[in-house]
């Protein structure tokens, strides 16, 4: 059993110890690599070289240049348009446009003073060097999503390669993506305080990430790594927001309850709250489920958990601006087996994402005067998209349980899981 697929598992067998080939075992990848001349073949020898830390790498700076190319029609404006960033897609935090009316922590304000001292003058030079610094935390998120899994380094290409990558990367919402990166990879390699400050840092940044570490920490581990990671947590999260926290977050873009305003059947503060910890707790079920289910702690059972838990979190927030799926990707990416439910979650957040930035930027007011189907549709498409991805990895783990050897969070450290040390590929 730990090396034969089960008689109902889609997934083809891969045998224990051995990488996952993504043009054998996923369709789409298959299909995909036509292009460059099929799937690979069994006597296909690896590339001392090009293992898979360096080929994400390049194609984590192609998507990031690719991104940084999408915004550049509100450049010649410096982001002065009233209307602009959202009819044309091009808004940013780090240029001082947003969707909604929260604001990150005040260390961010901090790093925006910071850049405008350095050469250049105006919104586009301060963008600019902002970007250079989230595109290097961009990077260093593609190579510990590498390692998370020494079976499955090519599960990380969901994020090198994703289209909300792509299209919200220039965000604040990067700082807490790369939080969870490193929550992911902290926790399954041993180093539980490590992951808490990943955590505590990413929920500054943006707070279902706090969701997303309980998710994450309840597979595998002792409780003495649960409590380490959580006092690390806790002291990151104190230290980013010492200076000032971000502002309270009340109905606004993207949520549900903004939504039900807009309609006249607004809920109390009081009733978000009870729908909010109901919501939570049905997630929390369903991962205990899947857990249980896996029969052993594996980094593919803990990006599911933590998955299962951040997309609850961002069903019923009262504040889901489109950058906030930059949270869901990390844990998408190692958690989802198949590309075709990563790209059928992205397609529809991407269509949601363009109607928000219309209905934002008011392109459909001229034919659609004080009509906000299309901010409904927006809504209903992201709510869809996320529990389409919770569907995935609970069919999954029921056709096939967890075949992963690699068990996770027991306190000993791998080796060739070294972020720091050269990219080398794992022992066979």
């Amino acid at each position: 059993m730990d090396s034969l697929a089960r008689a109902d598992d889609p997934t083809p067998a891969v045998v224990p110890g051995h990488r996952e080939a993504p043009t054998r075992t996923d369709p789409v990848a298959a299909a995909m690599s036509e292009v460059v001349g099929g799937p690979l073949g069994d006597h296909a020898g690896g590339h001392p070289w090009w293992g898979p830390a360096r080929v994400l790498a390049g194609a984590t700076a192609l998507t990031l240049a690719a991104g940084m190319l999408s915004k550049t029609a509100c450049v010649p404006t410096g982001w002065g348009n009233r209307d602009q960033p959202f009819t044309e897609l091009c808004w940013t935090d780090l240029a001082g446009t947003s969707v909604d009316a929260g604001t990150p922590p005040r260390v961010a304000t901090w790093a925006q003073r910071v850049a405008e001292w350095l050469p250049g003058a105006g919104t586009v030079a301060t963008t600019a060097v902002l970007a250079v610094v989230l595109a290097a935390l961009a990077l260093l998120a593609t190579a510990l999503l590498v390692r998370v899994d020494a079976r499955r380094p090519w599960a990380a290409a969901g994020w090198a390669l994703g289209p909300v990558l792509l299209v919200h990367w220039l965000s604040w919402e990067l700082v807490a993506a790369v939080g969870v990166a490193v929550l992911l990879w902290g926790w399954t390699s041993g180093r539980a305080w490590l992951a808490g400050v990943g955590a505590g840092v990413g929920a500054a940044f943006a707070l279902p990430v706090a969701v997303a570490f309980l998710g994450v920490v309840a597979v595998g581990g002792r409780w003495r790594n649960r409590v380490d990671a959580l006092l690390a947590a806790a002291a990151a999260y104190v230290v980013v927001t010492l200076p000032g926290r971000a502002t309270a977050e009340t109905p606004d873009i993207g949520s549900v309850w903004f939504l039900l305003g807009r309609t006249g059947a607004g809920a109390s503060a009081a009733t978000r709250t009870t729908v909010q910890v109901l919501v939570v707790a049905l997630a929390a079920g369903a991962a205990w489920w899947l857990v249980r289910r896996a029969g052993r702690p594996t980094p593919l059972t803990a990006a599911r958990a933590g998955l299962i838990l951040v997309v609850a979190a961002l069903v019923v927030a009262p504040s889901a601006p489109p950058e906030t799926a930059l949270l869901v990707l990390p844990l998408a990416a190692i958690a989802v087996r198949r590309w075709r439910d990563l790209l059928v979650w992205q397609a529809l957040h991407l269509v949601s994402w363009v109607l928000t930035g219309w209905y934002v930027g008011q392109a459909l007011v001229p034919t659609v005067a004080d009509d906000s189907r299309a901010y409904w549709l927006a809504v209903a498409l992201r709510v869809v998209g996320l529990l389409w991805l919770v569907v995935a990895v609970l069919r999954d783990a029921d056709a096939s349980g967890d075949e992963d050897p690699v068990e996770v969070g027991r306190g000993e450290t791998d080796p060739d899981l070294d972020v720091l040390a050269d990219a080398r590929d794992p022992r066979p």
